[in-house]
């Protein structure tokens, strides 16, 4: 049955949920018929930053979706790209227009929760493309199966054109996510995925961080005995292959942050903190790339490897000394808004 929306029209049934019309906007062909009694409504929370590009395909994938009806709220963090445009082309009428450098994502988070009118929210990257029609009615119903389950995220698939070592992260992080360990598999990772209002609202996104905000609020609503969940079933595209600096920034970053939930300090030897890791992740890595078969690419693994490595160990014990300072102590080097280098944090 196909999606009723609200701020975004419905597109043609017809069409391919990855394929965006070739000659008409997405409101151009908008429904009127009044919403489906069976299917469930929801707030979509849309974080955009420069994704004009991949945006007409994400607002198609958007609107074929089925078995929900969509209320859309975009945050759209001051993109010097054409995309606030294509916002409005494609009959988005619930947009904010945010100030050059104010975006927090934490914050954005709790401010499109908070502003939405339905039980169940989604959360969509603007470069995100649901791979088919049922991709939110399936995390929709993953919420609805248990009293107390706060969150579901989708699974991701990486771009056509994307390098062979962001394959192997996907690989890891999706289809054998059970090797992150038992807490981490669990973590919610908000490109594609949906929370219940009230998890929430007993414990909103943590605004004193601006990386690993999914991650810590999985942990928290555990703590509360909600429970989180991986669908994957639930496919949308999207993928980044990122600089070595972007490397560095984004594993300082993460680390940094989830020395919030952390109950120990990390090792203060750079061996066993980074060089041990360092060798240990190369030599499982390279097995790995023989499998996926591109084994030419584990040449080119200590310089991806690296980067994440130093700047994981260096975030942990700066965000340690952050969040957990001895008496008296403080870190005049770690400033939260330093780890806001990366363009990637708008969304």
């Amino acid at each position: 049955m196909p999606c009723k929306t609200r701020g975004i029209a419905a597109l043609n049934p017809g069409l391919m949920a990855v394929t965006p019309p070739a000659s008409k906007t997405i409101s151009a062909i908008m429904s009127n018929s009044p919403p489906a009694p069976d299917n469930v409504p929801i707030t979509v929370v849309l974080r955009s930053y420069n994704d004009a590009a991949l945006l007409p395909r994400t607002l198609a994938a958007l609107g074929s979706q089925t078995g929900v009806d969509i209320s859309l709220l975009a945050f759209e963090s001051a993109s010097t790209d054409n995309s606030l445009e294509i916002l409005r082309e494609h009959g988005c009428t619930h947009i904010e227009e945010m100030q050059p450098g104010s975006y927090q994502s934490s914050r954005v988070l709790n401010a499109g929760v908070a502003r939405a009118t339905t039980d169940l929210v989604a959360f969509v990257n603007s470069d995100a493309i649901l791979m088919h029609d049922r991709v939110l009615r399936q995390l929709a119903d993953c919420l609805m199966a248990g009293e107390k389950r706060a969150g579901a995220f989708a699974k991701q698939i990486v771009r056509p054109d994307a390098d062979a070592l962001t394959r192997l992260e996907y690989d890891v992080a999706f289809e054998n996510r059970e090797q992150l360990g038992p807490d981490a598999a669990s973590w919610m990772t908000l490109v594609c995925s949906m929370v219940r209002r009230d998890a929430w609202q007993q414990t909103p996104f943590d605004e004193a961080v601006t990386f690993a905000e999914d991650a810590i609020w999985s942990h928290r609503v555990a703590e509360l005995g909600w429970s989180t969940h991986y669908v994957p079933e639930a496919i949308a595209e999207h993928s980044h292959d990122y600089t070595f600096r972007q490397r560095y920034v984004r594993s300082y970053g993460d680390a940094a942050a989830l020395s919030r939930i952390r109950s120990a300090p990390p090792s203060a030897s750079i061996v066993t903190g980074v060089v041990l890791p360092f060798a240990k992740r190369c030599l499982r890595d390279s097995l790995r790339l023989i499998k996926l078969g591109t084994p030419l690419a584990a040449l080119r693994l200590p310089f991806h490897r690296w980067p994440q490595l130093l700047g994981g160990w260096r975030g942990a014990r700066d965000g340690w000394h952050h969040f957990h300072p001895a008496p008296g102590e403080s870190d005049p080097e770690y400033r939260e808004p330093t780890l806001q280098p990366l363009a990637t944090r708008s969304r």
